[in-house]
Formats: structure tokens, sequence, C-alpha cells
């Protein structure tokens, strides 16, 4: 401060040089996101950027953010959500950021709105999100006003987000916009001309910074509409060399693929290992849903991660597998779930009305084939373990809470002719759960832990019925607290933030000077006990439809984006949503 007076002595002005700041976040211990050791210190913001960090900053804000006792820490990285329909009517997406997400990646599993007629991406996203089809119709209705993936960009730079973006361009549009929707859900091999054509749209949209191209080899994900329903997606139906094909423009320009390996099919990873290779020429950046600890195979977590040591240290590839950090806890409405779709005669289910599925139910022809698929000992990701499965709710009230299997013995009936029974009687008014994955922690922290995966899979948005996984860095953080001798929080909060970011190639996931101020204020004692199951949600925006969703007791007190403080201690600013908080992240060039 400096004191100026002019030749009167009454007559005097005080200047001030001292800095101004949007915001402080005062006395909690942060983690700047790199690994570092966490330091009790202020954070001090200023146009939307991380301007000080130091102890004890005195300057003047225009708000204060109190995180004494509270980790701050750079926001987190869901690197795989489904939003790409949701983010244009709820671009906010609150049920991210509430759990500390400051970016997500959409344009996951070959499917984007990049490209394609609302009819088109109707027919690719109902079964996938689990939506009424007239929400669906509601959110993208007179929505599709780009032309080509550069427009689209152009309007994701536009839409008031939340969180920041990044994007992959979804294999399925480009393959049906290339050789039509019939022809790109029943043909398996494009002509040469199409190829070219394909990949001169991947060039397209790395041109326009998107991260990359996303392929999917997963059958369970399947079309919805009238001529096409049950028919697994275009991405599904093209062929190694096709993939390898579409590889080829990602490799050259140091792009990211991202893949939906076939869950039963080693060989769909012997391809993707293949086309990230980098003997002789440049590896692709490969990044694989999931490593999943299977209850069905419980050495299958560890084939995943050998896959990913031999691809980077043989084939000198550069392959990542997504990992989740928590059980993989499924709900289902009768027969629609997706693991459901594993089955020919869940298919069958899948596909029908309701009075179709009541005849099918009581079709003893029917039940004889329904039950020789769940008893069969082929290789299923789904257990099909009636012990294992539990009733949430029922039309009667009945057995909730109970497993089917101890259903079943309170009413004198066989386990499977008793779930068939409340099928055919209930329909999809028996909701029900299941865990098909990840119960084992040890397995689970292995997977979270190793140096080939990339956490931060939750599959945002996907499946909204069935299942809910937005907290999963918070779960991750969780466990860390729980077991400091498996991953220190400082190394922790890295797998959630810079290193998916660095690895994808995009500008976040640091708290550092300079950098945009994407931030959580995060309370660990809360953090212990205040994480749980996904509870059901209804949002007039969505029709008033139910999701699941998750909700959590005061574990994050604070959520900024560039800068803005989008929640605090309970509730969201009122502009979230409205005005735009992140930015379209484009991928470094």
């Amino acid at each position: 401060m400096r004191v100026a007076s002019n030749e009167r002595d009454d007559d005097i002005m005080i200047e001030t040089n001292e800095e101004r700041y949007d915001l402080i976040i005062r006395g909690g211990k942060v983690f700047d996101g790199l690994g570092s050791a966490p330091k009790v210190a202020d954070v001090a913001i200023k146009d939307g950027k991380v301007a000080k960090i130091a102890p004890g900053i005195e300057a003047p804000a225009e708000r204060v953010v109190e995180a004494q006792g509270h980790w701050v820490m750079p926001g987190m990285l869901d690197i795989h959500t489904h939003y790409d329909a949701e983010i244009e009517v709820m671009p906010g997406l609150e049920e991210s950021v509430r759990h500390g997400v400051t970016t997500v990646v959409m344009g996951n599993c070959s499917l984007s709105t990049a490209m394609g007629t609302e009819e088109q991406l109707l027919d690719i996203f109902c079964r996938v999100e689990n939506l009424p089809r007239d929400v669906l119709a509601g959110w993208l209705k007179d929505k599709i006003t780009w032309r080509n993936l550069q427009e689209y960009y152009d309007h994701l730079d536009k839409v008031p987000v939340g969180p920041n973006v990044a994007s992959f361009l979804g294999h399925s549009n480009v393959r049906f916009h290339v050789m039509g929707l019939e022809r790109s859900l029943k043909d398996h091999r494009p002509s040469k001309e199409e190829i070219k054509k394909m990949q001169g749209h991947v060039h397209e949209a790395l041109d326009a910074g998107y991260l990359g191209l996303s392929i999917d080899m997963l059958p369970w994900h399947r079309m919805d509409g009238e001529a096409f329903k049950g028919i697994s997606i275009p991405s599904q139906q093209a062929r190694g060399p096709e993939y390898r094909a579409l590889a080829e423009p990602i490799r050259e320009r140091e792009g990211v693929l991202q893949a939906t390996p076939n869950a039963i099919s080693r060989q769909s990873v012997v391809t993707l290992a293949w086309i990230s290779s980098g003997l002789g020429r440049k590896p692709v950046r490969t990044t694989i849903v999931a490593a999943l600890d299977v209850k069905t195979d419980p050495k299958i977590h560890r084939l995943a991660t050998f896959a990913a040591t031999m691809t980077n240290s043989v084939l000198r590839g550069n392959m990542r597998f997504q990992a989740l950090a928590e059980p993989f806890l499924v709900f289902g409405d009768g027969p629609i779930i997706p693991f459901f779709e594993e089955l020919d005669t869940g298919m069958e289910l899948i596909d029908s009305e309701p009075a179709e599925r009541q005849r099918l139910m009581n079709d003893s022809g029917f039940r004889a084939r329904f039950r020789k698929e769940w008893e069969s000992t082929k290789e299923k990701v789904f257990h099909c373990n009636l012990a294992d499965m539990f009733i949430v709710s029922t039309p009667t009230g009945e057995h909730i809470g109970q497993s089917f299997a101890d259903a079943a013995k309170s009413l004198g009936k066989e386990p499977l002719e008793c779930f068939l029974d409340m099928l055919a009687e209930w329909d999809t008014g028996l909701r029900w759960k299941t865990s098909a994955a990840n119960d084992r922690a040890h397995a689970r922290k292995y997977l979270l832990g190793h140096k080939y995966t990339l956490p931060g899979f939750n599959d945002s948005g996907a499946h909204a019925r069935n299942m809910g996984f937005q907290d999963g860095g918070l779960q991750m953080l969780k466990q860390a607290i729980e077991d400091p001798s498996w991953i220190s929080p400082e190394e922790a909060v890295k797998r959630l933030t810079s290193e998916p970011a660095e690895w994808l190639g995009i500008d976040a996931g640091t708290l550092t000077v300079g950098k945009r101020a994407d931030f959580a204020v995060i309370d660990p004692e809360r953090l212990k006990n205040g994480l749980g199951e996904p509870v059901e949600h209804t949002d007039e925006r969505m029709g008033n439809s139910m999701r699941m969703v998750k909700r959590t007791d005061g574990v994050v007190k604070a959520v900024g984006i560039g800068g803005k403080v989008a929640w605090e201690d309970g509730g969201f600013a009122p502009e979230l949503g409205q005005e735009r908080f992140g930015q379209l992240l484009k991928r470094k060039n």
C-alpha cells in the first residue's frame, strides 16, 4: 500500500496494489493432482484460473469457501459416460457434478450424437440408456441442427455445460452414415470406398478436436425401434479388418481408440492388442471397457491386466483397461436388465410387449428353453445364481429383501420355477438387484491400482434404470483412506485426475497455478461412511421417469468448474445448466 498526498494536508488519497480475487478456498489440505504430498494452504482463484496457492492468503475475495479439515483437490474425470443425449436438455449434468466430477468424456461404446437423424439416434440410444423412447425423443426434438462433425463440436462449444466435456466419435454413427442404417446392421463387409469414407470422417473428427474413435464388440448393446429392434448396433457388425482400418487415422494422428470388447470372446481382446501394437509403427492409444472381477470367472481380472502388460511390453502398444471402483450392482425391472441380453430367451422377453411376455412366460416350451440357457455351463458373464439375486420391490410388497432362492424356499417351490412364476405374474413390477462383479475388495483394489488401468469408469448416463456409479471417484478415495498400505491419498487423487487427463490428451486434472480452476472440496471423515448404494430418483425433465443415482451425506462440500462454484453445502448454483461453467476440451494436437 502507498499513500499519496497533494498540496493540501487534509486531502489524502489511499491507493492499494493489493490483489483482489474472485474466490479463495481457505485452510484445506491441498492436493495438486500430480501425486505430490498435500499441504495445508489457501487457494486463490481469479478469472477462472488458479492464481495463488499459499498459506494465509489475506487478500480480499468476492467469495470464500472455508475448507478447514477438508481435502481440496482437482475435480475428477468420468472417463466413460453416455450423456450425449442428456446434455442437450440437462447440460448441468448435476448427477456427476455433485460427486466432484468436473470433466466428462462422451461418445463411448461406438455411440454419439455427432451424426444421424433424430430417429436414427433414438434407435441406437434408447436401449442402451434404458429410458422411455418418448423421453429421449423429447430431449432430441429439434436439437439436431448440425450437419457435420465440426458443426457438432461448434454446437457443444455453445451448450451451457456444467462440467467440461470431451468426446469420441462413435463408430456406429459413422458406419450407418456411410453405409445406410439397414446395410450397416446386416453387412459385415463395407466396400473399399466405404472404408475410405469412414476413415475420412475419423480424420475430420480429429481435425475438429475429438479424442478419437469409439468401437463396440459387445452384443449386449442392441437397437431399439420397430424396424431393427434387438439387432446388435452397427459397430458390432464390423469385423477385424474394418476395426484395423479405422484405427489407422488414430495411429497416424496420435488420437485415442476406445473399445468395448466382447465380454466372452478372448479373440476380441487379441484383435485390440494387435491394433494397439507399436511393432515397427506408432502404437495406438487404446482404452478398453472394462477390467472387472467377474463372479463367473475369478481369474478374468488378472487376464485383463496380463493382456495389457503383454501388449505394452512385448507388442510395444499403449493399452489401458478402464476400472470401476465399486461392486457392479445392477437393478432389473422383471426381465428388463442388461444381463438378459446375454440369453436368447432373455432377448425375446426384452423385445416383447407386456402381453407377449406374459404369453411367453406361461408357455412351457419357452420356459424349458429359458431353463436350458439359464442352467447351461456355457461361458457367461451373468452368474444366474438365484441365491445372489435379491428382490427390491413387488406389487404386493411380498418377499422384499429376500433372495429368489429364499423366497422359493418359503413358498415351497423350486428356485428357477419360482423366479419364472414371479416374472409371469408381475413382469416389470418385479424389481430386483444383483452384483455380477467387483465384490472382492482385494481384486477391485488390484485393478484400481494397476499401472495399466484407468480408474474413472462410471458409465454415467447409461442403463439409467439399472445402475448408478456416478460417485466412482469418491468410492476409490474412500478405499484409499481405509487402506493406506494399498495406495496413498495423493496417488489415488492423481489416478482420478491428472493421470487419465494426460493419457487421453486433454488439459484437465491438476490444481496448480495458472491452470483452469476445476476443484472439489471433500470431507475425508464423512467420506468414510457417507457413500451408499444407488437410490431411485424421478425428474420432471425426464418426464418423471425414474433413474438410479447416488447420494452422499455431506461428503462433497463444494465443487468448482472454471473458477465458479457449481455445488456447495448440499445445493447447486442457480445458474448451473443455464450458464456455461465448463468448456469443450479438445485433444492436444
